[in-house]
């Protein structure tokens, strides 16, 4: 008994101690530099209803696969990315569309937080999100156990290589590897509700996890579509819908960027 009481006493007074530790590290700033263009595909861990969303309140989303940054350091798959709601309006009947606006400015690693301009490329929702997860049900045309990005690029398990279509005979945007999905991203547009959105290419391989190199613009979203993309708007990502109040609900994703060095000034 008297061994167990010591044992209690210690980890009482050494607990206090690394919960305080704990806290240090993770607000700790950190200096990394982040390519710009750099990809980092997420899935949001909370949901945001633009009808109950108020301004402040947290946005919360967590890395899918690890991703390179270079100079050594890489985000682990399940690093945490921070960050709040701009302005939430869900749909009035005076014709307003109603707005989900957000931006994320953290991620929290081991080493530290670190503070970032990060603005969104593509976003799907849930089902979207979860048809490029899993193989493509089994049949006479797909026995591979492939997988089908969001966009269209095809994953074969077998296969080092990503390729645009199932026969294996496109061609080769990417990789499939042990730590995740790399692809180079290339220059697409998308366009909703009469809203253009031109997404540029990259020179190298990005972390992508469940989109395609191509991927741009929402996935599912109905006929919502992005007034902003965060890339200048000081990293406010703005979702509008002129029938329905926007919802991205939990385990939606987003591809995000490491936004250029611009003036945030401009729209």
């Amino acid at each position: 008994m008297q061994r167990r009481f010591v044992h209690s006493r210690i980890s009482a007074l050494v607990l206090p101690f690394v919960f305080a530790t704990t806290c240090f590290a993770a607000q700790r700033g950190i200096d990394w530099i982040l390519p710009p263009g750099t990809a980092i595909p997420v899935e949001f861990t909370r949901t945001i209803k633009a009808g109950k969303a108020r301004a402040e309140d947290q946005v919360k989303a967590k890395t899918m696969q690890v991703v390179h940054l270079g100079q050594g350091h890489d985000l682990p798959k399940g690093s945490i990315v921070l960050g709040q709601v701009i302005a939430a309006r869900p749909l009035r009947g005076d014709a307003s569309p109603s707005i989900l606006a957000f931006k994320f400015d953290r991620i929290v690693t081991r080493a530290g937080v670190l503070h970032v301009h990060l603005y969104v490329r593509a976003l799907a929702n849930v089902d979207d999100s979860n048809a490029a997860s899993v193989p493509t049900p089994s049949s006479d045309m797909n026995l591979s156990g492939s997988r089908t990005l969001i966009d269209g690029d095809q994953v074969i398990p077998s296969e080092r290589k990503i390729h645009s279509s199932e026969d294996n005979e496109g061609p080769v945007f990417g990789e499939n590897l042990k730590d995740g999905v790399f692809e180079r991203l290339r220059p697409a547009l998308a366009v909703n509700q009469d809203k253009q959105l031109l997404c540029d290419g990259t020179a190298t391989e990005q972390s992508v996890a469940i989109y395609s190199g191509s991927a741009c613009g929402l996935y599912g979203f109905g006929t919502a579509y992005l007034a902003h993309r965060g890339k200048r708007n000081q990293g406010i990502i703005e979702m509008d819908a002129k029938y329905f109040t926007v919802e991205i609900h939990s385990l939606s994703t987003a591809l995000l960027q490491v936004a250029p060095d611009l003036d945030d000034s401009k729209p």
